[in-house]
C-alpha cells in the first residue's frame, strides 16, 4: 500500500517539533497497523497555517497527488490536523472517496468502513469546527480589549513605528514608538504625493523613474503607497479626526469618547483588515474599532485629512467600464508574471486593449523585455486554437500536459505468476511438513522466504498498473471535458458576452504564456 501522511502546526516555532512528532507517530502506528504492507511512505506537513480553510501548499500538493491516484491511504495523527471547518472535510473526505483512498486518524481510532464510524468522524469534525470558533472569538475579544486600551495588538508594527515592551499595573504589554527614519520616509511619500497632485498609479511611475524604493529595497506598487497613505495610526487624535471615522460609519469606542480626543496621542483601529495565512483584505468601516492609542503621533492632522479627502474624491468603479479580454487572468509573460490589461481610448470613442507585463512596469525593461501586444491579436490566436480542436478533437493531445507513461506488462501474465508463485509456496510448504527435522529444511524455508518477495513484487507491480489505468482514465476525462467545453465556446461564440468566454477560458486553459512570437497553451 501507498500510504501518505499529514501533518499541520498552526504557528511556525524553531524549539518545537510537534509536526515531526506527528509524522512520527504516523508512522509507528502505520508499521504496528499495517506491517509488511508499507510499500511507500510520503509526508506532507504545514507549519504556521490554520486549519480553518485548505489554503495550505503542502496539503493542496497532496491532493493533487491523491487526484492522480498516487496513494492508497491518507494518515493525519488528528482530524483537526486536516481541517477544522466541516464543510471542507466533507469536501475532503469525498475526494478521498471517489479515489478510493482510505482515510486513518490514529488519535480518534476512526474506522471508516462502517457507517457509525463515519457518522463519529463527521461528529468530530463538527467539534473541531467549534473548537476553532471558540478559540478564534476568545482571542478576538481578548485582541479588542487590549486596542482599546491603546496597545499594539500584534503583528509587523506600522510603517514609522517600532515595538516597544511595557510594564503597566505589573503586566507586560506592547506599544510602538516613532522611528526617526521612518517618520521622515513616510512624511516625505505624504508631501510627494500631496505636491504632486498624481494617483497613485502616477506615484508609483514617478517612484520607479527616480529610483525611490520600499525599505526592503523593491519598487513600490500601487498598493503599498496606499496601504502607508490611509495609516491611521500615525496621525494626531484631534476632535476633526474623531469626525473622519464616525462619519465613515465605524464602531467609536465608548471609552474613547470625542472630547478625550485632544492630539496628545495617535489614533488606534482595531478590525480594519481580515484575513488568513498573512493575506490581508480591508473589510468595510462599519466593522472598525475605533479608540485613542498609546502610541505618540508624528503627522499633523490637517495633513492627513487632506490626503484621506483626495481618495474619497476619486472612488473606484468596481464594474468593468470596458469588455473582458479573452485570456485576462490566464495569459502569463515569458518572465512568468501574469500579464496585465491597458486601454487606450480611440478617436471615435472606442477603446483598444492591450496585454502588457506588470513586472517591466513595475521594475522596469532591466528585468524583462516584453513589449504591449494587442489583445485582439492574441485572443484570435487562442480562438484559431479552439476552431481547430472543435474540428477535429484529437488535437487537443498537441496541447495536453505531457506525462510519461511507463511501460507495464500484462495484468494476466502476472496474476499467472502470481498464482505460479502460491502453488511452489504451497508444495514447499507441504515438504517443509515432511523435513522438519531435516538439515534440508532451512534451504525450503529459504525459497518459501523468496517466492513470498517475489510475489509481493508481483503485487505491487499489479497495483501499479491499477493506478496507472486510473490515471489515464482521469487524464481522459479531463480531456473531454475540456474538448466539450471548447466546442461549446466556440459553437456558441456570439451568444456568450465577455466574462462568459472569459470564465470558459478560464477553466479549460492549465498555462497560458506569450514570448512575443509563440502562444504556448496547455489544457
Amino acid at each position: 500500500m501507498r500510504f501518505f501522511c499529514y501533518g499541520r502546526k498552526s504557528v511556525f516555532s524553531d524549539k518545537s517539533d510537534s509536526v515531526d512528532n506527528q509524522l512520527r507517530m504516523c508512522l509507528d502506528y502505520c508499521e504496528s497497523k499495517f506491517h509488511g504492507q508499507i510499500d511507500s511512505w510520503e509526508c506532507f506537513s504545514d507549519e504556521d497555517f490554520t486549519g480553518a480553510n485548505t489554503d495550505r501548499p503542502q496539503l493542496q500538493l497532496m491532493f493533487s497527488r491523491i487526484r492522480e491516484n498516487a496513494a492508497d491511504a491518507l494518515v493525519v495523527y488528528q482530524l483537526d490536523r486536516l481541517s477544522r471547518n466541516v464543510r471542507d472535510f466533507s469536501n475532503m473526505y469525498a475526494m478521498l472517496e471517489e479515489h478510493g483512498v482510505m482515510f486513518i486518524s490514529i488519535k480518534e481510532t476512526i474506522d471508516t468502513t462502517t457507517p457509525i464510524g463515519r457518522a463519529m468522524m463527521f461528529v468530530t469534525a463538527v467539534f473541531a469546527q467549534m473548537e476553532r470558533e471558540t478559540i478564534a472569538e476568545r482571542v478576538s475579544d481578548n485582541m479588542l480589549g487590549l486596542a482599546r486600551k491603546g496597545y499594539w495588538t500584534g503583528g509587523n508594527p506600522p510603517v514609522g513605528y517600532i515595538r516597544k515592551s511595557i510594564v503597566e499595573h505589573g503586566r507586560k504589554h506592547v506599544t510602538i514608538i516613532p522611528d526617526p527614519d521612518g517618520v521622515d520616509y513616510v512624511n516625505r511619500i505624504f508631501d510627494t504625493f500631496i505636491s504632486s497632485n498624481r494617483s497613485l498609479q502616477g506615484m508609483e511611475t514617478q517612484f520607479k523613474n527616480s529610483g525611490i524604493k520600499t525599505l526592503s529595497g523593491k519598487f513600490f506598487s500601487s498598493t503599498q503607497l496606499y496601504k502607508i497613505l490611509t495609516m491611521p495610526f500615525c496621525v494626531e487624535a484631534t476632535p476633526e479626526v474623531y469626525d473622519y471615522y464616525a462619519n465613515k460609519g465605524c464602531i467609536m469606542d465608548p471609552d474613547s469618547p470625542r472630547e478625550k480626543w485632544d492630539g496628545s496621542v495617535g489614533v488606534m483601529v482595531y478590525g480594519r483588515t481580515t484575513g488568513k495565512n498573512k493575506k490581508h483584505q480591508l473589510q468595510p468601516p462599519e466593522k472598525w474599532t475605533v479608540c485613542l492609542g498609546h502610541q505618540e503621533p508624528f503627522m499633523k492632522a490637517d495633513k492627513w485629512l487632506l490626503v484621506q479627502s483626495r481618495f474619497s474624491e476619486h472612488k473606484c468603479i468596481k464594474d468593468a467600464k470596458w469588455p473582458v479580454p479573452l485570456m485576462k487572468g490566464v495569459l502569463r509573460c515569458k518572465c512568468g508574471s501574469l500579464m496585465s490589461v491597458s486601454r487606450k481610448k480611440r478617436v471615435d470613442g472606442s477603446c483598444s486593449s492591450w496585454y502588457y507585463c506588470r513586472k517591466r512596469m513595475r521594475q522596469g525593461v532591466s528585468y524583462c523585455d516584453m513589449g504591449q501586444t494587442a489583445c485582439d491579436k492574441l485572443d484570435s490566436r487562442l480562438i484559431s486554437i479552439f476552431r481547430d480542436i472543435a474540428a477535429d478533437p484529437k488535437l487537443i493531445n498537441q496541447y495536453l500536459q505531457k506525462t510519461e507513461d511507463k511501460p507495464l506488462r500484462d495484468p494476466k501474465a502476472i496474476l499467472s505468476s502470481i498464482t505460479s508463485c502460491d502453488g511452489k509456496i504451497g508444495r514447499l510448504t507441504a515438504s517443509l511438513a515432511l523435513a522438519e527435522s531435516s538439515s534440508i529444511s532451512k534451504y525450503i524455508i529459504a525459497e518459501i522466504k523468496h517466492l513470498d518477495s517475489e510475489k509481493s513484487r508481483l503485487q505491487k507491480e499489479l497495483t501499479d498498473i491499477e493506478h496507472e489505468s486510473k490515471r489515464k482514465m482521469a487524464r481522459e476525462k479531463d480531456s473531454l471535458k475540456a474538448i466539450a467545453e471548447i466546442s461549446r465556446l466556440i459553437s456558441g461564440l456570439d451568444g456568450f458576452n465577455d466574462k462568459e468566454r472569459n470564465e470558459i477560458v478560464r477553466s479549460v486553459v492549465k498555462t497560458c504564456t506569450w514570448d512575443g512570437v509563440n502562444l504556448f497553451i496547455t489544457l
